[in-house]
């Protein structure tokens, strides 16, 4: 890989006051360690989809680790100061501020109050607000999700009017 990759990756990294000492080399093993224990941890908790209903706090425990994992890795990467700046942007602050809370108070509800609905209802929350943040990172990509949702839902309207007319 080119050295203007690295150059990319690494461009919000300044001697971050954390982590001061640990070279790009540590800091991408570490990245891709934390990912892959990120990753490992969303797989074991779509393995516990079948069993969805029965063990609904033990997938959200997993699948909200791998969260922290990921956001964990991408903090190694950066640094966590710069990584932290970035998060709390004024633009990313709304997806930052449904991504985290939506992770709380699904932990909140599985870990200290062990209520499987609310565990599920914030767990839906979760992914929407994971699906809503990965979105905003592409560009174009929230005008192109409203292009989309707006096109679907046409369709959709059309394909139930022209159901309904056949019927009636």
């Amino acid at each position: 890989m080119s050295s203007s990759f690295w150059d990319s990756w690494f461009k919000e990294e300044p001697n971050d006051s954390c982590l001061p000492s640990l070279s790009r080399k540590q800091r991408v093993v570490g990245f891709l360690t934390l990912l892959f224990a990120g990753g490992a941890c969303f797989g074991l908790s779509f393995l516990l989809l079948p069993i969805l209903v029965l063990r609904v706090r033990k997938f959200v425990a997993l699948f909200t680790l791998g969260s922290v994992l990921t956001l964990g890795s991408f903090s190694l990467l950066w640094g966590p100061v710069s990584h932290m700046k970035h998060l709390f942007s004024p633009q990313r602050l709304p997806f930052t501020a449904a991504y985290l809370s939506s992770m709380a108070l699904t932990l909140y509800s599985a870990l200290v109050r062990r209520s499987t609905i609310l565990t599920l209802l914030f767990a839906i929350c979760e992914v929407a607000a994971l699906l809503w943040y990965t979105v905003s990172y592409i560009p174009g990509g929230v005008t192109g999700l409203k292009f989309l949702s707006k096109l679907c839902g046409k369709v959709t309207s059309k394909s139930v009017e022209k159901g309904l007319s056949g019927v009636v």
